[in-house]
């Protein structure tokens, strides 16, 4: 599926993707199936709190316009926003982030402990 995104932002619409059920795909952005929508959007919020850029690392940031290429924006904030309300934290996701904090990283993403943090940091 990375291949089949590349560097689209994250928005809805656009054409099938042939080999993922429910994903949506144009010229300029990539729409998960709705069962990861909340999950997509959750990594996103984490990793524009957790990339302030320096460390090496782009300043990730979700912004309101696609076509972004390269650019470290990558995702329709209103978008996203929508996702995480509309597919909130489920076991699996829960399950996740706890092998992750417990086993691996030894941090946890906060959207999926808070999603409600969401709206308090984009409003």
């Amino acid at each position: 599926m990375n291949s089949d995104r590349g560097n689209l932002d994250f928005d809805n619409g656009g054409s099938a993707v042939n080999q993922c059920s429910d994903c949506w795909r144009d010229g300029d952005s990539f729409e998960p199936r709705d069962s990861v929508k909340g999950d997509v959007a959750r990594m996103i919020f984490y990793m524009a709190v957790r990339y302030e850029g320096g460390d090496g690392f782009a300043n990730l940031e979700p912004n309101e316009s696609v076509n972004n290429n390269t650019a470290p924006y990558i995702g329709m904030l209103s978008v996203l926003k929508a996702w995480s309300a509309g597919d909130p934290p489920d076991a699996f996701e829960k399950r996740r982030n706890e092998r992750i904090h417990a086993q691996w990283q030894h941090n946890r993403n906060p959207f999926i402990d808070h999603p409600e943090w969401v709206t308090s940091i984009w409003p």
